[in-house]
């Protein structure tokens, strides 16, 4: 039962982050790179309503995400999150009523065969969670490169380079917020008590305040072909890396079992990448009605 509300709350999950981008990336218009990660960003693009749609069904995303990953771990969560663009997809044909050309039908197939391989190949566990000192290596290595892609970001005129310098900042303040907030929800299951009593609640509230900067900084950094797949790609790569670190016995990590789920991993990645560019995501990102039959 629990593998089911896993699964089920992860791909809702995936289905609000599909509506989440597009509105995020249309509501937050065009940016100057100065004004990135300026502390009035949000305040500047909260007052856009299509903005605010995408902030709510990004809201319901997270809720929905915490729970999953209440029941689960989140090495099955994680990847399940990359289908978002299959439901993006499926939303973008019945709106505009265009046929979902050969090379698409190539990007969902391979997310879903990629992601059912890797959980099959993975045979993840909830893992026996570290509390110590093993997370200071990979907050302070997270945190240095989400500082640093920060100021690249900034400096970079190119759109497309400067979206994809803001996605990876973006997917690593996610990446690193998941996994706190796995640690967070092991806690929870021991009592509230110890749950608010404990460090890992108190880091995820301040890596998800971060997240939310970043995440409003990548969409407004470049093109929505480039930040949505740099996105769904990154934030699972370092989440997953993170776990399998704090979090014991996780996945089989066998010699043949890391090549498969290296290669299912690659393969779900490439899927995310050919959705991404496709021009049906181009298109939806220039429509301003686009869930309005």
């Amino acid at each position: 039962m629990t593998l089911l509300i896993t699964v089920v709350t992860s791909l809702c999950a995936g289905f609000l982050n599909s509506i989440s981008g597009v509105f995020q990336r249309k509501g937050s218009g065009k940016l100057k790179p100065n004004e990135l990660y300026k502390k009035n960003i949000i305040l500047k693009t909260s007052k856009n309503s299509t903005w605010q749609i995408g902030v709510v069904a990004e809201a319901l995303a997270a809720v929905l995400e915490v729970v999953a990953l209440y029941f689960g771990s989140l090495i099955i969560v994680e990847p399940l999150l990359m289908t978002n663009l299959i439901f993006l997809m499926a939303i973008l044909q019945r709106k505009y009523n265009i046929a979902i050309s050969p090379i698409e039908w190539t990007g969902a197939i391979a997310i879903g065969l990629g992601v059912s391989l890797f959980l099959i190949v993975s045979k993840p566990k909830p893992g026996i969670p570290s509390y110590g000192l093993i997370w200071l290596a990979p907050t302070i290595i997270v945190a240095t490169l989400i500082t640093l892609g920060a100021i690249i970001t900034r400096r970079l005129k190119q759109p497309e380079r400067r979206g994809a310098a803001g996605a990876i900042t973006a997917g690593l303040s996610l990446g690193l917020t998941a996994a706190l907030t796995r640690l967070a929800m092991v806690e929870l299951h021991n009592g509230i008590y110890i749950f608010f009593t404990h460090w890992p609640i108190y880091a995820l509230i301040s890596s998800a305040v971060v997240s939310v900067i970043a995440i409003q900084v990548g969409y407004a950094s470049g093109p929505l072909k480039i930040t949505q797949p740099v996105l769904e790609v990154v934030s699972p790569v370092v989440s997953i890396l993170i776990v399998l670190l704090v979090f014991r016995n996780s996945i089989s990590l066998t010699p043949l079992s890391i090549a498969l789920e290296s290669v299912s991993f690659i393969v779900a990645a490439s899927g995310v990448v050919i959705l991404g560019s496709s021009s049906r995501l181009t298109e939806a990102e220039t429509q301003t009605s686009l869930y309005v039959n």
